[in-house]
């Protein structure tokens, strides 16, 4: 899926999510609120089993179903929270609190990489309280009631779910997930029921509609598919469409619901739209454009894996020697292939071994470096758009300079590519780097290093350039972070943003 059309579904995902908070108003009047939350989720997990079993057993791995559970229990909490304060409070006004999540998710993201936040998510953050203040004015005085706090709570909750979410939707199935996301949420709600209240089924045919259009159209389609469209998209980008929310909440709640807010509640409505909108309105300011462009290989732009583990694999099994997974090899790149090799060894073997099988290695994965790699998605377009632009761009690697040389010729064709060679130290270590910029006549000015692991970031600030990570190469969003990774990209397009190219 492209990013366009990951964007496309996560609009209509949230656009759809938004009805339920009209529904959840109508179904509170006669129905217990865990019992209409267990239904409706455990109603919409026995159909998306019933449709897509298949393709649900196809994701699941342990790792998986513990995501899925953390998930869909700190969703669980949100809905909780939603539905108690939805008894006292407007739709509308709810969505609009619970959606405060958009102004946290930058908090809380500074919060975890503990920095201190930028000033727009200050400015944000203090436009937000204003339109929360003005929307609780009643009577001419303040009034901030339990309701209220209970969404606000729900936002936080909310912002929670939304960095989880990124967190784990990149490195699992995104669709079993969000299956296994409504699965537990309805089980949580079904334990909450017993423990609350008294359970029973719906009862009447109007509460039977209701719960079907919050298990088809709100859950069936709403949640499952934005741990989907969410893996194209960054948690900053998927917490812009959720503005998308209050509006619609607002519109329907006064259109079927009649519901009335006072004029000053209007200018808060505003004020919180603006909050969640002023991070990415278009500012137009001139700014030194970035000028050279030079890329690590292995994990940035190219998928290497599969053929490095096929080579790896190959040496140890034809000495005896044990094979290693993909996960392992993943985890043993980054430093060369001599680093690699000796990782992917065991510690018995001696220094005159090594230097053999290294050397077998070499030869073998020269002659079969081609068979299943190939350029991550948006990557040849990313490089299409940095000529056009006027931008120089140049390859990085720690793979042999032959090798480096070879892939680029192959996959990118005019690209200087530059590799590890023996009158030069490897990344992390600048050298590489500056006698590339060296040799393509670039000045160190305007110039940027862009990498998807923790080599590439220490390249990166050694050799004094600014550092672009990415996470859909070798290393995980979390790695990076944890290694100082300040500027991270999760899809090609996301990074042509970054870098400062237009659509």
């Amino acid at each position: 899926m492209s990013e366009r059309k990951a964007e496309v579904l996560m609009a209509s995902v949230i656009i759809a999510r938004s009805t339920s908070f009209m529904f959840n108003k109508i179904g509170l009047e006669t129905m217990p609120a865990f019992t209409m939350l267990a239904v409706r989720f455990l109603l919409a997990f026995a159909l998306l089993l019933a449709l897509f079993g298949k393709k649900v057993a196809r994701g699941l791995d342990r790792r998986t179903v513990m995501w899925g559970a953390l998930v869909g229990f700190i969703f669980f909490a949100v809905m909780s929270c939603e539905m108690l304060s939805l008894r006292t409070v407007n739709s509308g006004t709810v969505s609009l609190l619970e959606n405060l999540a958009i102004i946290l998710v930058p908090l809380l993201e500074a919060l975890v990489r503990r920095r201190l936040p930028k000033a727009m998510s200050i400015l944000c953050a203090l436009t937000a309280v204003c339109g929360v203040a003005l929307l609780s004015l009643e009577g001419g005085g303040f009034h901030l009631g339990a309701g209220e706090c209970i969404a606000i709570l729900s936002a936080f909750l909310y912002a929670v779910g939304i960095i989880t979410i990124d967190r784990t939707s990149h490195r699992a199935d995104s669709f079993t997930l969000g299956v296994l996301e409504v699965g537990f949420l309805g089980l949580f709600a079904l334990m909450a029921s017993f423990i609350f209240e008294t359970p029973r089924l719906p009862q009447s045919g109007s509460e039977w509609g209701i719960i079907a259009a919050l298990a088809v159209v709100c859950t069936g389609f709403g949640y499952t598919l934005q741990p989907v469209a969410q893996s194209r998209i960054s948690a900053s980008r998927a917490s812009l469409f959720c503005a998308l929310s209050p509006t619609f909440a607002t519109i329907f709640g006064a259109v079927f619901l009649r519901e009335r807010v006072a004029p000053l509640g209007y200018v808060g409505i505003a004020l919180i739209v603006g909050s969640i909108l002023l991070p990415h309105w278009p500012v137009h300011h001139k700014k030194e454009g970035v000028r050279t462009v030079l890329f690590d290989m292995d994990g940035t732009l190219l998928n290497t894996l599969d053929d490095l583990q096929n080579a790896v694999n190959h040496i140890l099994r034809i000495h005896g020697y044990p094979t290693r997974t993909l996960e392992e090899v993943r985890s043993f790149v980054g430093s060369g292939a001599a680093a690699l090799m000796r990782r992917a060894l065991p510690e018995t073997v001696g220094e005159e071994e090594f230097t053999a099988l290294l050397e077998e290695y070499r030869a073998w994965y020269q002659a079969h470096n081609c068979e299943m790699t190939c350029p991550y998605e948006g990557i040849e377009e990313l490089l299409q758009g940095l000529k056009k632009a006027g931008v120089r761009v140049g390859i990085v690697s720690n793979k042999p300079d032959e090798t480096t040389k070879l892939l680029a010729r192959r996959f990118f064709p005019g690209v200087p590519a530059f590799g590890q060679r023996a009158d030069l130290p490897p990344k992390p270590a600048p050298d590489l780097v500056n006698r590339a910029l060296e040799e393509m006549g670039c000045s160190r000015e305007g110039a940027v290093y862009v990498g998807d692991s923790e080599v590439d970031v220490q390249t990166g600030r050694n050799a004094g350039l600014p550092v672009f990570s990415v996470c859909w190469g070798f290393r995980s969003w979390e790695c990076l972070v944890e290694n100082g990774a300040e500027a991270i990209a999760a899809t090609a397009r996301e990074l042509s943003k970054m870098l400062g190219l237009q659509d």
